[in-house]
């Protein structure tokens, strides 16, 4: 009969009758670990032979930890060299293999494993929401720009500190050019620019009022531009143009603004394109 150690797995050939019909509890003398080893039929204990052989292929090496010897009971017996019916003891030591992380130990692991999981979802998934928040309020405040200025005219330089026409017209005035021109032998200057729709819906367009200014920004002559249409649809521009006989001398830049008609009436003379 070959026995072999549950801790370290040294094998050890004995006689078949040392167990006895009832088992007996043997030592290692290795380790001195002590174990209960009961009767088996003898056409079972070629099977376990081959079990246990094809088990100790499978050991994983680890060093042998000695252990203290607990008080055997009287029945049992020493598996040591010399004993068991004077046939020798054949150890055959062999690493046991590590022992496998407890049921309690993996199920642990993997809880902590899920607590991490879900932290770091649960983070990620605050900063998507935190920043689409933020992205719906950027684009609102891009779109509807037109509608807040109207209601919170201060909003206006916070606009165009970013670079963002934003007026209660919903309409922009942008890219005057101008260049010098002949008109029945009368020198004239051409002024040319675009007007934009930068609302979400269709705006009236006012008057255009193209004013001349000096280096001290004192208007020095001033008229009025009858825009070609009288609405833009959403993302529409369209493009002016006006003419202005003997420009001022001391004119250093050229700025336009929007005038509602009846405003201009008595103010500024209304001048064909």
């Amino acid at each position: 009969m070959i026995l072999t150690c549950p801790d370290c797995a040294t094998r050890f050939k004995i006689a078949d009758d040392a167990i006895g019909p009832n088992g007996r509890t043997v030592r290692c003398s290795q380790c001195s670990t002590t174990w209960f080893v009961a009767a088996e039929p003898d056409v079972l204990a070629l099977d376990e032979a081959e079990r246990l052989e094809e088990l100790r292929e499978e050991v994983i090496r680890k060093p042998v930890i000695r252990k203290p010897v607990p008080d055997l009971p009287a029945e049992s017996i020493n598996l040591d060299a010399g004993d068991h019916h004077g046939k020798d003891i054949l150890p055959e030591t062999e690493p046991a293999k590590q022992p496998d992380i407890g049921p309690h130990a993996t199920i642990r692991d993997n809880a902590e494993r899920k607590k991490v999981r879900r932290r770091l979802l649960g983070v990620g998934m605050i900063w998507i929401v935190t920043l689409t928040i933020l992205a719906g309020f950027a684009l609102a405040a891009y779109l509807f720009r037109a509608q807040i200025v109207d209601r919170f005219p201060g909003a206006a330089p916070v606009y165009r500190a970013i670079g963002l026409e934003a007026n209660s017209s919903g309409l922009e005035i942008y890219g005057l050019e101008t260049r010098e021109g002949n008109t029945d032998g009368v020198e004239v200057l051409i002024v040319t620019g675009k007007i934009k729709n930068f609302d979400i819906k269709s705006r009236d367009v006012d008057m255009i009022r193209l004013s001349f200014k000096n280096d001290a920004d004192e208007v020095l002559a001033s008229w009025v531009v009858e825009p070609p249409k009288p609405i833009l649809r959403r993302d529409e521009t369209i493009t002016f143009t006006s003419q202005y006989p003997n420009r001022p001398l001391d004119a250093s830049k050229l700025d336009a603004e929007f005038v509602n008609e009846a405003g201009n009436a008595n103010n500024v003379p209304l001048l064909a394109q």
